[in-house]
């Protein structure tokens, strides 16, 4: 099974400056992973060069012999402290389609749009979901893309269960899924905290599964560490994703952003060690 990683595993020096791709995909490799999920953003794609600057990084990928498997679609939804608004962001969202289509990507990841509230109706945030996501789905859809709508996480495990979110519940996550005729990214750092059990959600899923993210937590926070680093049942993760015979590559979702730079090289070498762990787990 192969390893991939996110492109945010090391992306940003300590000093706060902005590591050139071809550091991260050289960082990337001697790590031992050859595969990326590109997260694609916005602002990349409102970037007047932005067709220009995305395929020079998958021609350096691809001269690195990296290959990007899998991408994530902008979720940098419009604020306050953004300059742009919600045309812009449908914009940028197709441009990202198409250019994970021309970098090849087995599927993207992309998320409904939805946060944790006190005044929760089910049936409100399912409409108000689909309607968000229709059109990215159509799009896609005439691009051929194939797309897998990602699990949310909650507000924690010691959280008021007054607070909820929608697409934390993998039953949910899955009747949306199937009504927009889309894949399922199950992430397992955020099952934890939404408190989903990682094996019984992984046989719900079944052939609906075309991604993963994988990384670890306490249950509280989405923190992004490694697996065996928090307190996910790695062994029921193993379990549920051979169960279902799951192809695709073990993507982490995990980054060195917050260390110093000198210990960085030596967390990800554990992040590959991890992944390899769990792959091994699968095979047993």
């Amino acid at each position: 099974m192969k390893l991939c990683v996110s492109s945010a595993i090391n992306s940003i020096r300590e000093d706060g400056s902005l590591m050139p791709f071809a550091e991260t995909l050289a960082y990337m490799k001697r790590a031992g992973f050859a595969e990326m999920d590109l997260d694609i953003t916005t602002p990349m794609m409102l970037d007047t060069d932005w067709e220009r600057c995305f395929k020079s990084k998958a021609e350096a990928a691809s001269a690195a012999g990296v290959r990007i498997r899998y991408a994530h679609l902008p979720f940098d939804y419009p604020n306050k402290s953004n300059v742009y608004g919600w045309e812009e962001f449908y914009t940028a969202s197709c441009r990202a389609v198409d250019m994970a289509v021309y970098a090849g990507v087995d599927c993207a990841a992309i998320h409904p749009r939805s946060v944790c509230k006190t005044d929760y109706s089910l049936e409100k945030e399912h409409v108000a979901a689909k309607e968000f996501l229709s059109p990215y789905c159509e799009y896609a859809k005439q691009a051929g893309l194939m797309l897998a709508l990602e699990n949310m996480r909650g507000a924690g495990r010691k959280a008021s269960p007054e607070i909820k979110r929608y697409c934390t519940q993998v039953t949910d996550l899955i009747q949306l899924a199937d009504e927009l005729g889309i894949g399922i990214c199950w992430d397992t750092g955020h099952g934890n905290i939404s408190g989903q059990g990682q094996l019984e959600s992984l046989r719900l899923i079944g052939k609906r599964l075309k991604m993963v993210h994988i990384n670890d937590n306490w249950g509280e926070d989405d923190i992004h560490t490694a697996p065996f680093l928090g307190n996910i049942c790695w062994t029921e993760v193993a379990q549920g994703l051979k169960e279902i015979v799951f192809c695709g590559s073990l993507n982490l979702e995990v980054g060195c952003n917050r260390l110093p730079d000198k210990l960085r090289e030596t967390y990800a070498n554990y992040m590959a060690l991890s992944a390899q762990r769990l792959a091994d787990m699968m095979a047993n």
